[in-house]
């Protein structure tokens, strides 16, 4: 009898210690673990193909969509107890992101949390109504958390995550590359089951330049408090900026969860300052060393996060950074999508520069009349 309750005992005991493994076990070895550099297949959208010209102005938006979900809760991955979107959520907050990316009428779309085929959305992939609200040609995305399975938080697990960075271009894309950025410093098993933050760019010819326009866009590490992730993956924006050729155009846009430099932390409640700790700002490496669409980082109509339950920004971690031969023509922060997403988009009206303009034929010579011959001298 004995015997057979310490069996009973050792199986009550013994499942979910073997379900735990057989649960981390699955998460290692089925782990989203990208090369270093990745090639980005292009997909094509209905939109008819727009070449982008020199001389001509063109339209950017940058935005973080916070994963479609809409902005009637607070969700787990913002420190809330939300998980999973309702069907109702989904009805409401995807037609209204369409709406917006139909009426914002980017010529370049630079988005960050995508959901693809995530379980809190429904498994809806929302690319393509991104690629035909915008009357995109072309398009290219790279997940940058894709998990089987995410068991927290306990209870009620978040499950399958494939969220993304996207580049929508109505002209037609060229070439586009994954880059993967420094990760947290975190346990291996909590690490397979975590954001893999990355930079995805892309080359768009230009009409009438000799370079392409590279565009790329991120979304840098939330919550590192700062143990030098942060650090890290600016490094690697800052190599990518420098690698570009002499004369090329480019645009880096994204959510870099950095303050701009400046902000007093003072502003935040203490929970929200404790995610900006480290020890010297990292965005200070680019600001103002390359150049942003917009110059005051401090002025509140600037900010682009809106937490839920406000209809204002209290601070700035979104930025455009532009390089080359590039005018900004004119930039805003877009603020009526603040009840869609907890990040406001970031519009720019750019200009590529033009070539420099042939010579101008020289204007004919003023003809010469022949001089008069002399009268002839009296003879002597």
């Amino acid at each position: 009898m004995k015997r057979r309750i310490l069996i009973v005992i050792a199986v009550i005991v013994g499942l979910p210690v073997l379900a735990v493994g057989g649960l981390a076990a699955y998460m290692l070895i089925t782990e989203h673990s990208p090369e270093p550099v990745e090639a980005v297949e292009i997909v094509a959208g209905e939109g008819s193909a727009t070449p982008l010209k020199a001389g001509e102005p063109f339209t950017v938006v940058s935005w973080n969509l916070q994963f479609g979900a809409g902005k009637t809760a607070p969700f787990f991955y913002e420190g809330g107890d939300r998980v999973h979107a309702t069907q109702a959520e989904m009805d409401v907050a995807l037609p209204a992101l369409a709406a917006a990316t139909k009426a914002m009428s980017a010529d370049v779309l630079l988005l960050q949390e995508l959901d693809r085929d995530s379980s809190r959305t429904l498994n809806i992939d929302q690319l393509p109504q991104h690629m035909q609200a915008g009357a995109y040609a072309s398009g290219a995305s790279t997940p940058y958390h894709r998990v089987g399975f995410v068991p927290m938080p306990p209870g009620n697990p978040l499950g399958q995550v494939d969220m993304h960075l996207a580049v929508l271009a109505r002209a037609p894309i060229a070439k586009a590359e994954r880059i993967q950025l420094a990760l947290l410093k975190e346990n291996p098993l909590w690490q397979a089951g975590n954001l893999k933050r990355a930079l995805l760019w892309a080359e768009i010819p230009v009409e009438g330049h000799p370079q392409p326009l590279a565009v790329a866009v991120t979304h840098l590490s939330a919550f590192s408090r700062g143990d030098g992730t942060l650090d890290a993956q600016v490094d690697a924006l800052v190599q990518w900026i420098e690698a570009r050729p002499d004369g090329q155009p480019w645009i880096l846009a994204g959510d870099f969860n950095l303050l701009p430099p400046g902000y007093d932390k003072s502003q935040l409640a203490d929970e929200k300052a404790a995610l900006y700790n480290d020890e010297k700002n990292p965005i200070e490496k680019m600001i103002p060393r390359f150049r942003t669409i917009i110059d005051d980082h401090l002025a509140p109509e600037n900010a682009t996060y809106v937490a839920v339950g406000e209809t204002r920004g209290d601070r700035k971690i979104d930025y455009v950074f532009v390089g080359g031969p590039i005018e900004v023509i004119e930039a805003d922060v877009v603020s009526e999508y603040h009840a869609i997403s907890d990040h406001l988009p970031l519009r720019a009206k750019l200009r590529i520069g033009a070539p420099p303009a042939p010579a101008e034929p020289a204007e004919p010579a003023e003809p010469v009349e022949p001089a008069e011959l002399a009268e002839p001298a009296e003879p002597q």
